[in-house]
């Protein structure tokens, strides 16, 4: 596993030096988003925040800004938060143990073995999905894909693997490797894959059937009226949502409760601007950004603001709001 890791590892930028804070920084952004959408935003993230102490002394907002773009914000507001207790806590050096690091906010057991394990080369474990599609495999574990039960095998049998092999730091960026490219979920690669002498399912002709299929959940479909309201200045209206999803992101005003709580903002509906789908946790969202105006004043409460679409990339915004400037774009086109 090692020997192969060390041959076939894709160059990625946190693998140049195995700083431990941007180890961090990448695991924190790999999770839930995939490899592509990452290497687009991790070298401008650390182009603003350079050190862990630069990302610490920074102002939330301005951290939310930097992430905008890859989704699941809680895991910026976490890692914030996280760097600020090492700074605090630990003098700024990120520890070198599991225990230790499972103490700082937003780092849980995946992240705290990659980072002891790929870091310092501690003998911890390390198991997302690819990992426990990797290991079910490796071990005949016929729960289902997903499953508690199936990530509980799971770490126990990955333990047992870190505490054996010959350098953790290969071997756990090997497996993760292995599951990227060769042991996919679909049609795995066996013919090039360095573990196949040791894969019970590979024996047993089972690749293809473990782990068992995932438990499926239901995603539920919304339809979202978006409001497009511009001042005569060319600034348009957004509000900064408060809620438990996407909390302190600026937001396009909505039409409907079904996406984010609070009353939706009296505004006078105008043309069709377009309509897009986007994914947000469990559901399937379609949009319909209309032109509008305002149909009472919105106070003074700090709630909305007046913002240049030039300025986007200094204001947290999710990344349906970009979505949402491309249609405007198009039907600016297209009249």
């Amino acid at each position: 596993m090692e020997s192969w890791f060390e041959r076939h590892q894709r160059p990625l930028p946190w693998r140049e030096s195995y700083d431990p804070y941007h180890v961090w920084v990448s695991e924190v952004m790999l999770q839930q988003t995939r490899m592509e959408v990452v290497l687009r935003h991790y070298p401008s993230f650390l182009g603003r925040f350079p050190t862990l102490v630069a990302l610490a002394g920074a102002e939330e907002q301005e951290v939310l800004a930097a992430w905008s773009g890859l989704g699941y914000y809680r895991r910026a507001r976490m890692l914030h938060a996280g760097a600020r207790e090492v700074v605090e806590r630990f003098g700024g050096m990120v520890p070198d143990e599991v225990e230790p690091l499972l103490s700082i906010p937003g780092i849980g057991r995946y992240t705290a073995g990659a980072i002891a394990s790929i870091v310092y080369r501690r003998r911890a474990a390390v198991v997302d999905g690819n990992v426990a599609r990797i290991v079910a495999r490796l071990a005949a574990i016929a729960e289902p894909a997903g499953s508690s039960r199936l990530m509980r095998a799971a770490w126990i049998e990955a333990e047992r693997l870190a505490g054996v092999s010959r350098d953790p730091r290969l071997f756990n960026q090997g497996l993760m490797e292995i599951g990227a490219l060769i042991c996919t979920p679909r049609k795995p690669a066996c013919g090039r894959c360095p573990v196949r002498r040791h894969c019970a399912a590979f024996a047993a002709g089972r690749t293809g059937s473990l782990p068992a299929p995932k438990e499926k959940r239901t995603a539920r479909k919304v339809v979202v009226p978006l409001y497009w309201i511009e001042d005569g200045r060319g600034r348009i209206l957004m509000r900064r949502e408060r809620g438990p999803l996407m909390t302190a992101m600026f937001h396009l005003p909505h039409g409907s409760t079904e996406l984010l709580p609070g009353s939706p903002l009296r505004v006078t509906p105008g043309d069709l601007l377009g309509t897009f789908r986007h994914t947000i946790t469990t559901r399937n969202v379609e949009f319909r950004l209309h032109a509008a105006d305002l149909a009472s004043s919105v106070g003074d409460n700090g709630d909305y603001a007046w913002i240049d679409p030039a300025e986007l990339g200094r204001v947290p915004h999710p990344s349906y709001v970009a979505k949402a400037m491309t249609a405007r774009i198009a039907s600016c086109a297209g009249g």
